[in-house]
């Protein structure tokens, strides 16, 4: 799971100067870290519907993701 992210929905999200990192994959529940424009898009769930369907259809797994924002520093205030 962890190459899929980074070679199918990684450079899309970064297209779009977002940022995805895996973190664990459970085999029901991924868990992701959202960087970037990603940190702060008021369209995460979404996107995140978006990839969850992308996996299906890809790879014929069902996964929940969850997600977890880390802000940049600079936009921390």
């Amino acid at each position: 799971m962890e190459e899929y992210i980074n070679s199918e929905i990684r450079p899309l999200l970064q297209g779009d100067g977002g940022e995805i990192e895996f973190i664990s994959f459970d085999g029901e529940t991924l868990r992701v870290r959202l960087r970037g424009e990603c940190s702060f898009c008021s369209k995460t769930e979404r996107c995140l519907d978006w990839c969850e369907e992308k996996i299906l259809k890809d790879t014929n797994k069902s996964v929940k993701i969850i997600a977890e924002k880390k802000r940049p520093y600079f936009r921390d205030r």
